[in-house]
């Protein structure tokens, strides 16, 4: 369990994961919502410091990126 401290608040917050991060990510932000009807959501922003490395491809896509001015695309 990890505890993590929020303004206006005298304790921090004991927040029981759903699932393990992975080693090397951080929380950075908690977003704490209430709804009307009283229930409280949580939203995490988190930091992966991992080093990840793909694995080489020789496929490649072509993206266009015209700026269409039709009255189509607004």
């Amino acid at each position: 369990m990890v505890k993590s401290q929020i303004a206006k608040s005298a304790e921090p917050l004991p927040i029981r994961w759903s699932r393990q991060l992975p080693l090397g990510c951080v929380p950075t932000t908690i977003t704490v919502k209430l709804d009307p009807s009283g229930r409280c959501s949580i939203s995490l922003r988190v930091k992966d410091t991992r080093t990840l490395k793909l694995k080489p491809v020789k496929k490649q896509i072509g993206i266009d990126a015209r700026n269409y001015q039709s009255s189509y695309y607004q």
